[in-house]
């Protein structure tokens, strides 16, 4: 979906803040932002379902002014902006804000971002035009950021599992200037090898 088409959208939408969540209980909301925008999980609450937004997403759908959310959840207390919460969820995680570069960077450019597998894969990317709740991811997203360097190991071991499920591993990282920057890694791998040159 592209960016101009979102800009489209309309409603705004009231949320919960739970810790480091956000839940739409809006039927309208849910159908808006999972099914018209890729945005969001949706979990089954009683009767009916919600939407559960992370942090990301929030700060999405806030810059883009389609979500409402008052702090403590008190609408008598003042309503959130970007940077308040952008600086309340980055209690939960300090490179919030590096992330948010690179799933928005993706998104502008017509993709289909969702949150990845844990373990350093932060997000799981669609071929423009795909449809998630049919399609496979094509590429795997691994960011990595100033002052926190990549063990060799850990690299080995994400590109394993990119290829076992034959997606492409992307390293992405955020430079000086808030621009995403993206290398692929097509193979990698950590050949043990002795002093004579022989591998283990």
């Amino acid at each position: 979906m592209s960016e101009a088409s979102e800009e489209t959208e309309k409603i705004q939408v009231e949320g919960i803040i739970d810790d480091d969540k956000v839940i739409i209980e809006d039927s309208d909301g849910i159908a808006e932002f999972y099914e018209g925008s890729y945005i969001g999980n949706l979990e089954e609450k009683g009767k009916k379902n919600i939407l559960i937004l992370d942090p990301i997403e929030v700060l999405l759908l806030c810059e883009r002014k389609r979500i409402i959310l008052w702090e403590d959840n008190d609408k008598n207390k003042n309503q959130y902006d970007f940077e308040g919460l952008l600086s309340y969820f980055s209690q939960f995680d300090k490179e919030l804000w590096q992330k948010y570069v690179i799933y928005m960077d993706l998104r502008r450019r017509g993709y289909i971002v969702r949150s990845g597998y844990g373990d350093g894969i932060e997000f799981r990317v669609y071929k423009r035009g795909a449809d998630f709740n049919e399609d496979v991811a094509k590429y795997l997203i691994y960011p990595v950021f100033e002052g926190a360097p990549i063990e060799l190991r850990d690299l080995d071991k994400i590109s394993r599992v990119a290829l076992s499920s034959r997606k492409d591993l992307v390293v992405a990282t955020v430079d000086r200037m808030s621009k995403a920057i993206y290398y692929s890694v097509k193979k990698f791998e950590i050949l043990s090898r002795d002093i004579d040159g022989d591998k283990r």
